[in-house]
């Protein structure tokens, strides 16, 4: 029976191996829990060894991980589009934690300590990226006879990602947008609304796969790839309302690319569209708030409108900067798939033009937009607005209780059934609404004058 045991402050994993005898091994866990999962996991290889699905250790090649991540790198990850991200995978999270690891050593215990380690600094969907590339690992591994067991992955947990409903623009936000739009980058973002391609698809575009005798766009390449995310090619046709964008820039483009820079070469992948969109946003009045910063002191507040606010540290003009929405490049195929939900396109066309290889992808991003479905059949259900209570503002309530003073606190009425305000003949009802309102008095706990000199004395 695999346990742990603590011993000169480090938790200690002990099992039984292949041949029966007792192991011991010093670990660097921090708790009990960590050491005995390890010993668990060193115990069953040991069985699975000693049943003869394994090799002993003696019989297997000592192949360290890192040897397997420099061969998974050369054969695979340096070979994919998105090689740029896995970088920080090899050499940030895997190598400085696994390297030095023989295979037979990073067990379903170990990737478990690890992907627990990183969970308060990276996201959930990151993390399982990590274990998504320690199986790529060992696959690899497998494949080149480095590696004999079973994946340790398999007995590895993904980690529960949020779901997150997708940003977008509003079908009246779509032409201030784009007005806003230097003329040099708007027939590019008209496009990224209009197809839903993305934004190496986009750089990469080829006059040859642009037909405008027969109005559809060749889908085939991101940046200087031969192939798209997806790894295979699609036509897209080209609706009216874009037919214009795209012969201006096939108008002004100087090379084989339609949307190149000045000079006719690709753009590079460092391109930051999304500085150039939240600028456009800014200056169309695509905005959230505003934060007013004050540019003696610095002092800052955030606003819903830009109107003139004083510093009330130095009393000086607060400067209104605007804060766009939350929106990136990437946005805008957001923007395409959920206007045309919304004009009614079947799900299946969106699925097609956006070109996703699974229908449950499409369903999943955009499955929120079937709320106007549901929200038919609520309204189905009588109204009862005729009872709703009527309640001041916030604002209302302030003047009131700054008219009576700062420890009288204001007081609706809620109307009787013969239609008179409660409270006896000398009630006054407020001018907004017939509500007794006392939680505003309840809610503050402060003392009142009478009473806080009771306390002190």
């Amino acid at each position: 029976m695999a346990f742990a045991r603590k011993h000169k402050g480090t938790w200690c994993a002990k099992w039984k191996d292949a041949a029966g005898h007792w192991r011991e091994k010093r670990t660097n866990y921090a708790t009990k829990a960590q050491a005995v999962r390890l010993a668990q996991d060193l115990e069953r290889q040991a069985e699975r060894q000693r049943f003869g699905l394994e090799p002993l250790p003696t019989d297997a090649p000592r192949t360290t991980f890192a040897d397997a991540v420099k061969l998974w790198w050369d054969e695979y990850a340096s070979k994919l589009r998105s090689h740029g991200a896995l970088v920080s995978h090899k050499d940030l999270h895997l190598l400085p934690a696994l390297g030095s690891l023989p295979l037979a050593e990073v067990t379903p215990g170990r990737i478990e300590a690890l992907l627990n380690s990183k969970s308060d600094a990276l996201a959930p969907e990151t993390v399982n990226k990590l274990r998504s590339t320690i199986r790529r690992i060992f696959n690899i591994a497998a494949k080149r006879g480095l590696w004999r067991g079973p994946n340790p992955v398999r007995e590895v947990e993904k980690r529960k990602v949020p779901r997150r409903l997708p940003r977008f623009l509003r079908e009246d936000e779509v032409e201030p947008l784009l007005r806003a739009l230097a003329p040099e980058w708007r027939s590019l973002f008209a496009t990224a609304i209009y197809t839903g391609m993305r934004k190496g698809e986009l750089l990469g575009l080829q006059r040859p796969e642009v037909d405008l005798a027969a109005g559809t766009i060749a889908v085939a390449r991101s940046w200087d790839r031969d192939t798209t995310k997806g790894g295979h090619a699609d036509l897209i046709p080209i609706a009216d309302g874009l037919r214009p964008f795209i012969v201006a820039a096939l108008n002004a483009s100087p090379s084989e690319f339609v949307f190149p820079r000045a000079d006719g070469k690709m753009h590079n992948p460092t391109l930051k569209l999304d500085v150039v969109l939240r600028r456009a946003l800014k200056r169309a009045g695509l905005v959230s708030g505003y934060v007013h910063k004050c540019r003696r002191c610095g002092h800052s507040e955030s606003a819903s409108d830009q109107e003139l606010r004083r510093c009330p540290k130095c009393k000086m003009k607060l400067w209104p900067k605007p804060v766009p929405k939350d929106l990136t490049f990437h946005s805008l195929r957001h923007t395409a798939a959920t206007l045309l939900l919304k004009a009614g396109v079947p799900l299946e066309t969106v699925r097609r033009l956006l070109r996703h290889s699974d229908p449950k992808l499409t369903a999943d991003v955009y499955g929120h937009l079937e709320v106007e479905d549901i929200r038919a059949g609520v309204n189905r259900l009588p109204s009862f607005a005729d009872l709703a209570p009527t309640v001041p503002a916030v604002e209302e309530l302030r003047a009131v209780a700054g008219e009576r003073g700062p420890d009288v606190a204001p007081v609706w009425h809620v109307p009787r059934s013969d239609g008179e305000p409660s409270g006896g003949e000398n009630a006054k009802p407020y001018d907004s609404g017939d509500l007794q309102w006392r939680a505003w008095w309840d809610s503050d706990p402060r003392p009142l004058a009478s009473e806080a000199n009771t306390l002190s004395s």
